[in-house]
Formats: C-alpha cells, structure tokens, sequence
C-alpha cells in the first residue's frame, strides 16, 4: 500500500526504482492509473488503499528504503565523482541503491559519524537547507587554547576570515581540554574545521552524534545503514507527510 498521503511520484519512483524525472514524464505521457483511472497529477496525494500500474503493470509497494540512515566511516567522501573513491555510495546495499539517491548534505572524508542519505528530494531540501533551521551537533577533538570569549563568539555569529559573511548562531560547549561539542544549522564548505581555525585552534577529529533531535543508532556500526524508522524521523523533525502539499496535490478521483 502506499504510505498516507504520499504523492504519486515518490511512490512511483520507489516502487519502481525510477528517478523521479522519468517517474514524472511517465505520468505525464499518461502511462499511470490510479485505481485503473489515467491520471498526470504527479503531486497526487495517495490513499492507502489506492492502486497504482504503471504500462499497464500493477506496481507492488516495498518497504519505504527512500531515506537512510547511515554510520559514516573514515575515509569514504560524500561524491558520486569516480576520482574521489572510496566513496560513501559503494556501501549502499543493492536492495537500498536508487539512481537519484543522494547524501543530506556532506561529511569530510574523514569526518565519522551521522549522515543520511535520500533519494526525496523535497526531504533533502527540508533537513539540508539552513532556513528550516536543523542543528547538526559534532564531537570535535582539537589541539590548542580556545579563547575565553568562544563560546559568545559563535553564539553571536562566528566571523570567519576567508567569508564576509558570518556563521550562523552556533552553540560551543567545552567538555575539557582539547574536547568539545558544536551545534550548527548550516553547512558551509568545511565550516566546523574553519570555525575552530578561526578561534586559533586545529580539529584533529570530527563526529556527527546528531541531526535535530535524531542521534546516531547505537546498533549502527561504521559502514552499517538501515532505511530510517518512523520514530528516528518525528525525533528528527522532518519527514515528506509534514511538507505542505502543492496546489494540485488534492485527491483526483
């Protein structure tokens, strides 16, 4: 069954491993029948109990594989660029792989820890972008003396030397000599290194523990992902069924 109110062509792209362009174009030329009717709003909010055929051909639902979650290792980059191997992608089980799926947002290569990866793109916008305000919260070793005034520095909005624009309020805790915690809600090219460079010191090692109110799985070893529970993404914040639907997502009948 499709999940509730899911759109036609989220539900289309996974349950026929599509991308969503071809998902889309696929609708559009007609090609798809909800409940043996044509139909090419794409946005169309499904019912659970509505059947979907594409060609013809009765589309199964598997289980929702859309967003996983993941325990990055150290030393796989977030690219789909061959130069740039090992890549995070090579540890996506066949059962899990789908041509649009992406990593939310990146890790450094050798950054461990956190990271999901989607092939909802409206998901991906939804956590990724810095406007919907989502901390991602880091483990950080570092070598050096931070200053007195750090932890107001970022909380005002850290400057950064190389950017004329300042870091979003970001909220510094120190757990001790040479380690802390930080709590972003952007994602600037590798901004938690460029942070601690600005206040005089060097990161040694960095841990992704948690994405709004998701931290990593404890049954999650590096390298392991699963596709996320219902209960990790309302812990998260985010999810497809809370993003308001489009002006022809209503019910077609």
């Amino acid at each position: 069954m499709p999940l509730p109110s899911e759109p036609l062509d989220r539900f289309l792209a996974r349950a026929a491993r599509l991308p969503r362009a071809a998902a889309r174009r696929a609708i559009h030329e007609r090609r798809v029948a909800v409940n043996g009717v044509p139909t090419q709003k794409y946005h169309r909010a499904l019912a659970a109990a509505d059947r979907v055929a594409c060609d013809g051909v009765e589309l199964g639902d598997p289980p929702d594989d859309s967003i996983l979650v993941c325990h990055k290792p150290a030393g796989y980059a977030c690219s789909h660029a061959a130069r740039d191997a090992p890549l995070i992608y090579e540890l996506v089980p066949e059962r899990w792989r789908h041509p649009d799926l992406q990593t939310v947002g990146r890790l450094d290569r050798d950054t461990t820890g956190l990271l999901l990866l989607t092939h909802d793109g409206r998901f991906l916008i939804r956590v990724a972008d810095p406007q919907h305000g989502i901390a991602k919260r880091y483990r950080v070793r570092y070598e050096g003396a931070l200053p007195e005034d750090a932890v107001a520095r970022c909380a005002q909005g850290l400057a950064l030397p190389d950017d004329p624009r300042p870091c979003l309020p970001a909220q510094l805790e120190i757990d001790g000599p040479g380690s802390a915690w930080l709590s972003i809600r952007e994602g600037r090219h590798h901004q938690v290194k460029r942070m601690f460079a600005a206040l005089g010191c060097r990161v040694l090692a960095l841990h992704r523990e948690m994405i709004g109110g998701l931290e990593l799985p404890a049954d999650l070893a590096p390298g392991a992902m699963r596709p996320a529970r219902p209960e990790e993404l309302q812990r998260l914040g985010v999810g497809w069924w809370w993003l308001p639907p489009g002006p022809d997502c209503a019910p077609a009948r």
